[in-house]
């Protein structure tokens, strides 16, 4: 079992060792305010600091995250955790009267913490706001409150004031690219979809996505026939993307969307002299390189304007056509 200590370790060094510090030292605000960017890992954070305010086999300041309570912590299934997440219900007035008249009671479990965490709270109507506010001026000693925000200058002031603010800062693609290969991906699915996604919730749904893996093994087969010159490379791709028209056109254009993608990062990997783990794709770029038909930065603008286009389009197919029209003209087929 991976430990997300470990990764915020190595994602967020410096939250590492604030948290870490004081959870040694038993010097733990009331409140925190995280902020940062859209999966910069600000919730699993959030509540690997509940797990390490409960759990009773903490190893380095932090929790063990294998003991009972912090598998019902991460399951939100722990009776002292209160979750709000104000993207998907806005947190109103009764909605923190009903946070502090559970809270007013007895802790139910025997670790005695009450920890309320609130993702996106710049979304907190001001009554609600200014009601928590009240809340944790004087908290009691066993409460804990964690607000996370990817917009902090909306957050109210007074409730930025009364928090320890922790900033996170936003993951590279090689965090991305790490993520994917624990994943069990593809190393070259790996590397390509780093280059796209901006969190790491984002890279689970091209572990089993039709639309990328029919778009990457379109791309690869077109792009060895492509640089050989064989005019079978426009007959397969419109043949292949024709097939794709059976379904629906969203369907179609999310295909060709990632199509696309794939052929940018191709032509920036061909001038970046980027060398791939993967033979095939390593292949392919040497081929590129040594291909005196192909210019890279005329690819690189072709794929550009099309993907330009392929929003704007009504007929997914019209926008491959003129991707292929352009190509052609760049080497004579």
């Amino acid at each position: 079992m991976n430990m997300y200590s470990d990764t915020l370790k190595k994602q967020q060094p410096v939250v590492y060792q604030i948290l870490q510090n004081a959870l040694k030292q038993n010097r733990l605000s009331h409140s925190y305010l995280f902020s940062g960017p859209k999966g910069s890992g600000k919730k699993q954070t959030a509540f690997l600091l509940a797990q390490s305010l409960v759990c009773q086999n903490k190893k380095n300041g932090f929790a063990c995250e294998k003991c009972s309570d912090c598998l019902r912590v991460s399951e939100n299934n722990y009776a002292d955790l209160i979750y709000i997440d104000c993207q998907e219900k806005n947190i109103k007035l009764q909605n923190i009267e009903d946070i502090k008249q559970r809270f007013d009671k007895t802790a139910l479990e025997a670790a005695g913490k009450k920890i309320f965490i609130i993702n996106n709270c710049e979304n907190m109507t001001g009554k609600a706001a200014n009601s928590l506010l009240k809340f944790i001026e004087e908290p009691s000693n066993n409460l804990t409150g964690i607000f996370l925000t990817e917009q902090p200058e909306n957050v109210l002031s007074t409730i930025v004031s009364r928090c320890q603010n922790i900033n996170f800062h936003p993951l590279s693609k090689q965090d991305f690219y790490q993520y994917a290969l624990q994943q069990n991906l593809r190393e070259l699915n790996c590397h390509l979809i780093s280059k796209f996604v901006s969190s790491q919730q984002d890279i689970q749904q091209y572990k089993q996505n039709k639309y990328f893996d029919f778009a990457l093994n379109a791309f690869l087969e077109f792009m060895n026939d492509y640089l050989d010159n064989n005019a079978e490379a426009i007959i397969f791709l419109q043949d292949n993307f024709s097939k794709q028209k059976k379904g629906d056109d969203k369907s179609l254009k999310s295909s060709i969307g990632f199509f696309l993608e794939i052929g940018l990062i191709f032509a920036q990997d061909c001038l970046t002299e980027y060398r791939s783990k993967d033979e095939e794709y390593d292949s392919l770029l040497r081929k590129a390189r040594q291909s005196n038909n192909f210019n890279c930065k005329n690819f690189l603008i072709t794929f550009s304007q099309c993907k330009d286009n392929l929003s704007k389009a009504a007929n997914g197919l019209l926008c491959i056509d003129q991707l292929l029209y352009k190509l052609k003209q760049e080497v004579k087929i």
